[in-house]
């Protein structure tokens, strides 16, 4: 008799049948099942999705929308009437008197009574207003993270309000998230604050159809990112386009990449050490892409990785950032730059090197790589020729080739930017496939004989240099052979006279000692 019949015997003995009994049997669901089949074959008769966007642009209204619908009616009018009579007791407490002072922490919480009743009536503007009263009121007591979320809320808000005009929206909707980035700072917050920077650079394109970014908003962007990441650990910072870094000393000749030991110091104290900080940078990153700004792009991305580098932990996220580098670094065309930052950097993370984005990253600069001439020892110009083929970029970032998952994973705005590079110059749009021409076969011309290069060797149709044996270099001439055979065909004596006919003024007469005055 098992445990569960024995429980149900000793129930039923002492409250009845009624209290239990056997457990019931489960149901079984009549819904119909599809075999796993079936589902394969219905996603393989699918046919794949092709984008046809004309090209990435970065929307910031991708987000759900504040402004909710408020109530309508009785309750609206009750509620009204209850956050008026908030309103003016805050307003009140505000109030100076002989023997009495100002009250900021009640009046904060009235204020915010207000405004969530505001809220609930759909009334957006006067919320508004009392969340940045309410808001300042907490400063006044020290209590900046409730400040700081109210000051968030009153810049959300502004953004929302079409009422008024598209400039002063932007101003407002910025001072209201610096403040708040103010607060949080108070509080010793570095992360919150820095991320209330970007969304105040963020405020300033609000509305904007423009493709081109203003230059304040490109300044704001930046500064939020060395809010993040101060620009003496931004392996990019030379990228920065500009304002200038907040830990160096211009005067005595500091810059971002050669700063002082004091100067790292303090930015190792400085950077945002919060988990998920890197995400705000992100968004900054995508942004830049869609506007062009590759440079200052790449300046962000330095910092994404700096962030995601900075516990010592290899991640998914840090392979994709690095990939990004080495995109953003092919789409300004230096594919020299894009090797050299995966040798020196990318690839000293072990895990980097097995992951599907180390793959594309290598794959991606090879194929887009340029000549490199350096002088050898000879003083000849030699040729190293590197890949530069265009098939070659091509399957490597096809979206049906051996690097698909890579792509897959990648952002939409890093994935065009892919699909723009050219094995030579920017990246742009409209040169997302490389038309690859026949080669045209050209007459063979012979090099011109020279000297010294056969001396040491000489350069073979693959410009490589091939050593020369010692049988070969007894049979070269040096070109005097024929100089060497006419000196038998010299008549001896009509030199000898010749040379005799010369006068060098040597005679003793010249030279007597009677004719010079030693006085």
């Amino acid at each position: 008799m098992s445990y569960k019949q024995n429980a149900a015997s000793n129930r039923d003995a002492l409250f009845g049948s009624g209290g239990g009994g056997a457990p019931k049997a489960k149901k079984t669901s009549t819904k119909a099942r599809t075999t796993k089949a079936s589902t394969t074959a219905n996603l393989e008769d699918k046919a794949p999705s092709v984008s046809t966007s004309i090209g990435y642009r970065y929307d910031a209204s991708k987000k759900k929308a504040l402004v909710k619908k408020g109530l309508v009616g009785e309750e609206k009018a009750a509620k009204m009437k209850e956050a008026e009579t908030y309103q003016r007791k805050a307003k009140k407490c505000m109030q100076k008197g002989m023997f009495s002072s100002a009250d900021p922490l009640s009046a904060s919480t009235l204020y915010k009574r207000a405004a969530d009743d505001y809220q609930k009536c759909g009334e957006y503007r006067l919320e508004r207003f009392n969340r940045m009263n309410s808001a300042e009121c907490q400063l006044q007591v020290g209590a900046f993270a409730t400040a700081a979320m109210e000051f968030t809320r009153a810049a959300e808000l502004v953004a929302e309000d079409e009422g008024e005009t598209l400039e002063s929206r932007k101003q407002l909707a910025q001072v209201l998230h610096l403040k708040s980035a103010d607060a949080w700072q108070n509080s010793n917050e570095s992360a919150k604050a820095a991320a209330c920077k970007v969304q105040a650079a963020l405020a300033l394109i609000i509305g904007d159809e423009s493709r081109l970014l203003p230059g304040v908003a490109l300044t704001a962007l930046e500064e939020a990112v060395e809010a993040h990441v101060p620009d003496p650990l931004n392996p990019y910072s030379r990228y920065r386009q500009t304002g200038a870094s907040l830990y160096v000393n211009a005067d005595v000749g500091e810059t971002a990449e050669n700063p002082s030991p004091e100067a790292v110091e303090l930015a190792k104290q400085q950077i945002v050490s919060r988990s998920y900080a890197h995400e705000s940078v992100q968004e900054v990153v995508y942004l830049l892409v869609s506007y062009g700004e590759y440079a200052s792009a790449l300046y962000a991305a330095g910092a994404v990785t700096t962030l995601l580098s900075k516990t010592g932990v290899a991640t998914l996220s840090l392979s994709r950032a690095f990939l990004a580098e080495t995109i953003l670094t092919l789409a300004m065309g230096d594919p020299i730059a894009a090797e050299e930052n995966f040798l020196n950097r990318h690839v000293q993370e072990s895990s980097y090197l097995t992951s599907r984005e180390c793959k594309l990253a290598e794959e991606l600069f090879r194929a887009a790589v340029v000549l490199i001439f350096f002088r050898s020892s000879s003083l000849i110009d030699v040729v190293e020729v590197k890949t530069r083929d265009a098939e070659a970029l091509e399957e490597v970032r096809s979206r049906k080739g051996s690097n698909r998952a890579a792509l897959g994973n990648l952002h939409e705005c890093l994935r065009e930017l892919t699909e723009m590079i050219r094995i030579s110059g920017l990246a742009r749009k409209g040169a997302t496939k490389i038309e690859t021409k026949p080669k045209k076969t050209k007459k063979k011309v012979e090099p011109k004989k020279i000297p010294h290069a056969q001396a040491k060797g000489h350069l073979s149709e693959n410009n490589t240099v091939e050593p020369v044996s010692l049988d070969e270099l007894e049979s070269l001439k040096t070109g005097y052979e024929k100089d060497v055979g006419d000196v038998g065909a010299i008549d001896q004596g009509a030199l000898q006279d010749e040379l005799d006919a010369l006068d060098f003024g040597d005679e003793e007469s010249s030279l007597d000692d009677d004719s010079i005055d030693l006085r």
